[in-house]
């Protein structure tokens, strides 16, 4: 709720060490992990946008206060996007975030999902046999569509 802003800068500078996280290549679980914390970074990440943004039609103001980690988001996203190992799940909750930062910040995101890794990942999202993945794609490339119209 609203008492949670106090805490939103250490929470996004908790969330965006733990996106930096590297792990052995060869190591299968290791892998594993690292699919499994990305997800719950991106679910953080989900959460902390729509608990700011609200629910009305127009996002609520406080929402503003994550714009200056926004970049480091879609890099995070974009990382994961360029690595072969990502799961069907993170693909999912990417697609699931870019679609809430687009309803969140409007046209100011265009720059940020016009890019081939995002656009690649939406792709893959909308063809993924995961119905979850295959839905908030196909979401998220409507609401991008819909920014593009309205610029």
């Amino acid at each position: 709720g609203p008492h949670f802003k106090k805490y939103l800068d250490i929470v996004m500078n908790t969330l965006q060490q733990a996106s930096q996280a590297q792990v052995e290549k060869t190591d299968y679980d290791m892998i594993d992990y690292l699919n499994e914390l990305r997800e719950g970074c991106l679910e953080a990440y989900t959460g902390i946008v729509q608990g700011l943004k609200g629910d009305g039609e127009q996002p609520n103001a406080d929402v503003n206060l994550i714009q200056p980690h926004v970049g480091h988001i879609m890099s995070f996203i974009e990382h994961i996007a360029l690595d072969e190992d990502h799961s069907d799940e993170n693909i999912s909750a990417c697609c699931g975030l870019i679609g809430d930062l687009c309803t969140a910040f409007g046209a100011g995101m265009l720059p940020l999902v016009d890019k081939e890794p995002i656009q690649g990942l939406l792709t893959k999202g909308r063809r993924s046999k995961a119905t979850k993945a295959k839905t908030l794609a196909t979401w998220a490339t409507k609401e991008i569509r819909k920014l593009k119209n309205a610029s």
